[in-house]
């Protein structure tokens, strides 16, 4: 994620004096280790000016080579930023040592913010309860109906398809979450969800770390320079309890009526009872809450950036759809059925996980020692996943789409890391990589992808907490009339 807008520069420059004593409190007095190494830090504001503000997962890259290690620390007005540049760093620190490494900040209305403790652990196992295979298996039908709803849409407005990927995210999330049937334009739920996700954008920026790690900030008042975080922060609570309290009655009463659909938030309203706990009701709402805001806009972007593959390398596009037309043939779109016949499709699946993925943040609880490097406790650990997965010595060619890659016995057999690590590895994951893997397959069944008559796009990624693809122009077409029947056939299951 970018750790600093040019536009909070100067504020926090002023923060950065108020915040002189605290920085020398934090600096360790044990001079025997050091911290890992990293750009030179100017006094009281450290490396405030020398952060990347775009396209940061490759300046971590280049500090990496420039300092000749996978470990690099920065600190900004004290708070201390540990990034990891390699596979090898970031297992051995974020899942072997996952406890020291599971805390975030301090977002308590999304599990996945959640600080570490008898809270996180208690709803993190009934989100693992709830996204069990076995469990998953009852909503195929739904993920399968948004899977051709999309490609209905693609073939009525292709050129909309940023909008149809969003509809169709927010149509199988909401549906598996809460039963509901979300509109294509302006639903209420998917407003509510996208505002979540506004609010924990906005708690992810710098002024909110710092005021999660330098304490006394707390107290400034939220007309202080730079402390637009704590006048944002009070419009959050209301905003946040209506996104999980709407749709949790929505579905309370259905049951009650006898008319709640199938979802994960009913299988879990109708088990409370009065011996349920105050644990018990808040995952009863944080679970069905979360997936939308954790699931939304990176399938979203996952599927962008597979149609910009597929646009700027023809080739992998044209050999899938060979081995989709060998097993499905004609007569029918593929489905669930397939996946396991479909090796290459899979490969382009892991391959799209690869070329750009989202990095994750985590937070460390206590402090540590990494080979030799000290590492504070609080530090905010940014494991660069895209500098991970782009290592020339395990991706030959990294920056090439080539999911044959994936066939050699030297290259691991998923980025996994793509998902998190350790206690934060995303719990569901198998839900998301099926989603994501039936709607490219789906496209790739039904529609060429083709560059405009202006050239290919740039491959360009937006910097930010998830990192969308930069808008970009292509022609979705059918790749027959066979083609397009097989889809407009698909409205018999409205």
């Amino acid at each position: 994620m970018s750790i600093l807008a040019q536009s909070d520069m100067v504020p926090l420059a002023i923060l950065a004096v108020l915040s002189s004593l605290t920085l020398f409190v934090w600096y360790p007095t044990k001079k025997q280790l050091s911290y890992p190494p990293g750009p030179r830090r100017l006094p009281i504001v450290g490396n405030l000016f020398s952060m990347p503000s775009r396209e940061e997962w490759v300046t971590y890259r280049n500090w990496s080579n420039e300092f000749g290690s996978d470990i690099i620390h920065t600190d900004v007005l004290g708070s201390h930023i540990i990034i990891l540049n390699s596979i090898k760093a970031a297992h051995d620190l974020l899942d072997r040592r996952s406890p020291i490494y599971s805390d975030r900040l301090n977002m308590d209305f999304i599990i996945g913010f959640l600080p570490y403790g008898p809270a996180w652990r208690h709803l993190r196992r009934e989100f693992h309860i709830n996204f069990l295979a076995t469990e998953m298996e009852a909503f195929r039908p739904f993920e399968q109906r948004a899977v051709h709803r999309l490609l209905r849409n693609l073939l009525s407005s292709p050129k909309n398809f940023p909008k149809h990927l969003r509809h169709m995210a927010g149509q199988v999330i909401l549906s598996v979450a809460y039963g509901i049937d979300v509109r294509l334009e302006g639903d209420p739920f998917v407003k509510d969800a996208e505002n979540v996700l506004h609010a924990i954008i906005l708690g992810s920026k710098p002024e909110a770390t710092l005021f999660d790690t330098i304490t006394w900030l707390l107290h400034m008042p939220s007309w202080f320079p730079g402390a637009r975080f704590k006048r944002c922060a009070r419009k959050w609570r209301p905003v946040i309890d209506n996104a999980l309290q709407t749709p949790y009655d929505k579905v309370k009463g259905e049951l009650a009526c006898g008319t709640a659909a199938p979802s994960v938030a009913a299988n879990m309203i109708s088990k409370l009872d009065e011996n349920s706990t105050e644990l018990d009701l808040l995952a009863a709402k944080a679970v069905p809450g979360t997936m939308y805001v954790a699931g939304a806009d990176t399938t979203v972007t996952a599927l962008e950036t597979f149609i910009l593959a597929m646009t700027l390398y023809p080739d992998v596009q044209r050999k899938a759809q060979a081995e989709i037309d060998s097993v499905v043939g004609n007569s029918r779109l593929p489905d669930f059925s397939d996946q396991d016949a479909l090796p290459y499709v899979q490969a382009v699946l892991k391959e799209v996980l690869r070329w750009h993925p989202v990095t994750p943040l985590s937070m460390t609880m206590k402090s540590d020692v990494y080979e030799g490097h000290f590492i504070p406790a609080g530090s905010i650990i940014i494991p660069n996943v895209w500098g991970m997965l782009h290592d020339p010595n395990i991706f030959t060619e990294p920056d090439r789409f080539y999911p044959e890659r994936w066939f050699s016995p030297d290259v691991p057999n998923f980025p996994i890391q793509a998902f998190g690590f350790g206690a934060r590895l995303c719990p569901g994951r198998v839900f998301a990589r099926r989603s994501v893997w039936a709607n490219i397959v789906g496209i790739l069944a039904a529609f060429e992808i083709v560059p405009t008559e202006d050239g290919p796009p740039e491959k360009k990624h937006l910097s930010g907490m998830i990192s969308y693809v930069k808008p970009f122009r292509c022609y979705i077409r059918p790749r027959s009339e066979a083609a397009a029947s097989l889809v407009r056939n698909t409205e018999s299951e409205l």
